[in-house]
């Protein structure tokens, strides 16, 4: 219970949804880059690409930055 208060507690209850996601994503495309499967460059527009995707999701905007994440996914090829 007291490791269940202290991730909640990290990010503001209206994020945790939206910034589960974008962690999530973000493990994901760093990996990518790390192992080369994604080229250096495609990352760092697409880590540019997620500062707007993180704004509106820390503004509590939980549905438009899920929705947005998922275009931004889509733009990219991933799902």
């Amino acid at each position: 219970m007291a490791v269940t208060g202290l991730v909640a507690g990290a990010v503001p209850a209206h994020a945790q949804g939206c910034a589960g996601a974008i962690a999530e994503f973000v493990k994901v495309i760093d990996s990518d880059a790390a192992t080369g499967n994604l080229n250096k460059g495609v990352h760092r527009r697409m880590t540019a690409d997620l500062a707007g995707v993180r704004t509106t999701c820390s503004a509590g905007r939980d549905a438009e930055a899920t929705r947005a994440l998922v275009a931004l996914k889509s733009r990219y090829g991933y799902r």
